[in-house]
């Protein structure tokens, strides 16, 4: 084993190993606990999402290291996963089995589909509905009822999306909410909201706030933090808005436009965004939504606000694996920034700063269950 991964370091480059394999699991590396630990290993095993990502930036310290990875096993459809070489822990991993720090948060579900988000925290969101298999269906609270029939006097668009798709590849609008069901496939499940009164604009255009977040649970796999950042983006429609127009290109604000900083009405925003999502970590730990592990877990989320002209803030929803880009691909507009600050929260090094991170509360969840490994070591 020891040669096949020198065989590897010789031909990869200055950032790949050439030291003994890592032999104790995720906590303790080459034989040392982390907090002697001089080396660090990231290991690449190809899941997708920002794991990469992670991987080149956190490859920027002096003291981390590439580790190989190497086919783990094959599902009946002929999807290949990938492991760290020897089936060995290593500090940081897409692979969440094998990482001392996992890049996704357990119970992410109850954020990313949009009809659960609801459930507990409907008074932060707009009224919504559900749609399950073409049948109205109740959330807890209300009842199944379709939504009551508007006059023509109060149009404005009615919003059908599936629940587990994001980036408004799912969205579709229509006029009254008698036209909903049509939109709905069979098979799936879709929220029904109606469009905000009263929406604010820029340059008559209709807006969102492109809001971000890290989601942060502790070793002790109780404690749950949350960070927002400073700083965003503005999703702006290039057309002018019009309750009456049900072109995507006029209600589904996808596209980050720019930077939120220097939007005048930021500092009056800022402080209710942050607030409802202390709001929603507070509930979803307390709820055991969010589950705890015996080891750090973190996410970068994006939450998308929608703002009245009174001020009024609502939360559409969340993405999961937001949109991220790299000095190399946008030089001028890019979240290196962001990235290495929550990086450097959840692995501290002294190179580091939380960059514009800012502490948003500190909440106390439920205890991992019995069954939750505290690191690969169990399951030698």
């Amino acid at each position: 084993m020891k040669e096949a991964i020198d065989d590897v370091a010789h031909g990869g480059g200055p950032n790949v190993i050439g030291l003994p394999v890592p032999t104790h699991g995720p906590v303790a590396v080459n034989g040392a606990p982390k907090s002697e630990q001089k080396m660090f290993y990231v290991s690449d095993c190809r899941v997708g999402g920002h794991g990469q990502r992670f991987c080149n930036y956190l490859l920027k310290r002096p003291n981390w290291r590439v580790y190989p990875s190497e086919k783990w096993f094959e599902d009946k459809a002929g999807q290949t996963s990938h492991c760290p070489l020897g089936q060995r822990g290593v500090d940081f991993t897409d692979e969440t089995y094998f990482s001392r720090i996992a890049m996704h948060i357990k119970g992410r579900i109850w954020l990313e589909d949009k009809r659960k988000i609801y459930e507990f925290v409907a008074d932060l969101m707009p009224y919504t509905y559900v749609i399950m298999d073409q049948k109205w269906v109740a959330i807890p609270g209300q009842t199944a009822e379709p939504p009551p029939e508007g006059d023509d006097a109060e149009l404005m668009p009615w919003f059908v999306k599936e629940t587990d798709r994001n980036w408004g590849t799912s969205v579709v609008c229509c006029q009254r909410p008698q036209e909903c069901m049509s939109l709905a496939k069979p098979n799936a499940t879709y929220v029904v909201q109606r469009h905000i009164e009263r929406p604010l604009l820029i340059d008559g255009g209709k807006m969102h706030v492109k809001f971000y977040n890290m989601v942060y649970g502790l070793e002790d796999g109780v404690t749950w933090r949350i960070y927002c950042y400073k700083d965003g983006y503005l999703c702006i429609s290039p057309v002018p808005w019009s309750p009456t127009d049900l072109t995507k290109e006029g209600q589904v604000t996808i596209i980050r436009t720019k930077r939120i900083n220097d939007w005048e009405h930021w500092d009056r925003v800022y402080p209710m965004c942050k607030e409802h999502m202390a709001t929603v970590v507070k509930r979803a730990a307390e709820q055991g939504k969010l589950e705890g592990r015996n080891k750090k877990q973190f996410e970068i989320i994006s939450a998308d606000f929608v703002v009245t002209t009174d001020f009024k803030v609502y939360l559409l929803e969340f993405n999961t694996g937001p949109v991220l880009k790299d000095p190399e691909d946008s030089p001028e507009t890019n979240d290196a920034g962001m990235i290495m600050g929550a990086l450097h929260i959840v692995e501290p090094w002294e190179g580091g700063d939380e960059d514009l991170w800012d502490f948003a509360g500190e909440f106390k969840g439920v205890p991992p269950k019995s069954d939750e490994p505290a690191s690969l070591a169990d399951f030698a």
